[in-house]
């Protein structure tokens, strides 16, 4: 039985959601693109209905109308790739930031943004026990220097408004001129915002295309490390990795 006969065996899909996932799931056994009618008689759905919900997919780029009907949309593909996305950074990071850690001494941190915090993939233990290395662990997109470097050069403005909600006036302009300095660097830094007595710098990964992945950041003690040096380490770090996920 396939997917979309699965969700229709007991009947017609009741709630949106079973409505719109069986309507993806018969967009994609189709081989080829197919029409309204076509969908309202696999999904055992009125065809105002699906052609409804067709509009609203099609609208958020989860489908794509053609001539001879409508196919998945780049949006289903882009969740796919982002899926895949850790294991990718993380096996083209994984030299990187162990070959920074042995320079500096310092904790080496990979970054993925998720909601309003910034998502470790891989860290490479310092010389401060403190600074946990555990993958997995968040820390606050708004303070932290992974979270300033993700966000300056993340082209969605939603997620960036989110993360930025609290901010008000001063505070929000502060914010986003901070924001554009980094850009303007390709660096972030946090001196002892998130943690007290911890310096930290970081810059982003970048796909070929420019579009913003994660980031690497480096996190010693304040007065510890040499801040124009630790810059040029991680912004080269940070460019590396971009090249390795590209040749990969």
């Amino acid at each position: 039985m396939s997917l979309a006969e699965w969700n229709t065996a007991a009947g017609r899909p009741v709630s949106v959601l079973d409505r719109i996932i069986a309507i993806l799931d018969a967009v994609k056994e189709s081989e080829a693109p197919i029409s309204i009618t076509e969908l309202a008689a696999s999904t055992d759905m009125p065809k105002s209905t699906v052609s409804r919900l067709v509009a609203e997919l099609t609208g958020q780029r989860y489908l794509e109308r053609t001539d001879d009907g409508v196919r998945l949309g780049l949006r289903l593909f882009e969740w796919g790739a982002r899926a895949s996305l850790p294991r990718r950074l993380i096996a083209a990071a994984a030299p990187v930031i162990r070959n920074l850690c042995d320079v500096t001494g310092e904790r080496v941190g990979l970054w993925v943004q998720q909601g309003t915090d910034m998502v470790s993939l891989a860290a490479v233990a310092g010389r401060l026990p403190m600074l946990p290395t555990r993958a997995g662990m968040r820390s606050p997109a708004l303070t932290t220097a992974s979270g300033k470097a993700y966000l300056a050069f993340c082209e969605d403005r939603g997620i960036v408004d989110r993360v930025s909600a609290r901010l008000v006036d001063a505070e929000a302009d502060h914010f986003r001129d901070e924001l554009a300095h980094v850009r303007a660097l390709v660096v972030a830094t946090d001196d002892e915002v998130s943690y007290p007595g911890i310096f930290a710098v970081a810059s982003p990964v970048l796909s070929s295309d420019r579009v913003v992945l994660g980031a690497i950041s480096i996190a010693g003690p304040s007065g510890g490390m040499d801040p124009d040096r630790v810059a040029s380490l991680v912004r080269t770090a940070g460019t590396t990795v971009t090249r390795r996920l590209v040749a990969a």
